[in-house]
């Protein structure tokens, strides 16, 4: 009976983990290339049940009485990579890519120590989100004013003062002639028989980028870039809620399982025992 108290307990613990990652989907269904999450469950490994103390049988002889499971732990996170819709806004600075890739960002970490004159950390990290604009100096920037980079790794400088036409293949063009290739990047990925990809060598950064783990290098991506398209995250918000009213029946459920074995063991423990 206590072991159903600790499998409801895994149930619990499982349950509120899967509902952190459907907010956390919630909190960013308008997030430009978001990519939604989610979380898988395992079981425990089933044990043999042994009954001891048992004077019956044999003294110090331990009957097996059959196979059990503890409960469920939280399995391994993923990401669905699958494209999302499109929007188009008639914004020239707005890029979507098209398939396969990502845009490289040389990330600036913007959390200075100033007390200890800590100097700001620079990393190149990977988004889908292509929300992009141009400061007066001409450099292309993300809207938090992180350098977009080329296809071969610098910054994008551009005249501020002549129109700007973007071709699919992400060359820049200005006065008729190229001065620049947008970067469109993309790493080692695993695709499944359904079609479904996951990447093993990328991490969800945060702020909406992506960084290589493992000594993953980038390789050219073949995704096409779109000017004037943003695109939307490709979470499902009647999906996800539907997800979290089954969650959180099922969290229900462990609840009430606990409050039942926590009645029969009070009254196991302070009226079967005692004295009339």
């Amino acid at each position: 009976m206590v072991k159903g108290l600790y499998t409801a307990y895994t149930g619990m613990i499982n349950e509120q983990h899967r509902m952190d990652v459907l907010t956390n989907n919630l909190a960013n269904a308008n997030t430009n290339g978001y990519k939604k999450e989610g979380a898988t469950s395992q079981s425990f490994s089933d044990q043999l049940a042994l009954k001891i103390k048992d004077y019956t049988d044999a003294p110090f002889t331990a009957r097996g009485l059959g196979i059990i499971n503890p409960g469920v732990k939280i399995g391994e996170g993923y990401v669905d990579w699958s494209e999302g819709p499109m929007k188009e806004t008639g914004h020239k600075y707005d890029m979507a890519i098209g398939g396969y890739g990502f845009f490289g960002i040389e990330y600036t970490n913007k959390a200075v120590n100033i007390e200890r004159d800590v100097p700001n950390q620079t990393n190149i990290m990977y988004t889908r989100d292509g929300n992009f604009t141009v400061t007066e100096e001409g450099e292309l920037v993300t809207q938090d004013g992180d350098f977009v980079l080329s296809q071969d790794g610098g910054h994008i400088q551009l005249d501020p003062s002549l129109p700007v036409e973007v071709s699919m293949n992400g060359n820049i063009i200005q006065d008729g002639e190229i001065v620049s290739t947008i970067g469109v990047f993309d790493f080692e990925k695993t695709t499944y028989a359904d079609g479904r990809i996951t990447y093993d060598n990328l991490e969800h950064y945060g702020e909406n980028m992506y960084i290589p783990v493992n000594g993953a290098n980038p390789i050219e991506g073949t995704g096409r870039v779109y000017s004037g398209f943003l695109e939307q995250s490709n979470v499902s918000v009647v999906d996800e809620m539907v997800n979290m009213i089954a969650v959180q029946r099922n969290y229900d459920t462990n609840q009430r399982m606990i409050t039942t074995i926590d009645d029969t063991l009070d009254i196991a423990a302070n009226q079967l025992g005692r004295l009339q």
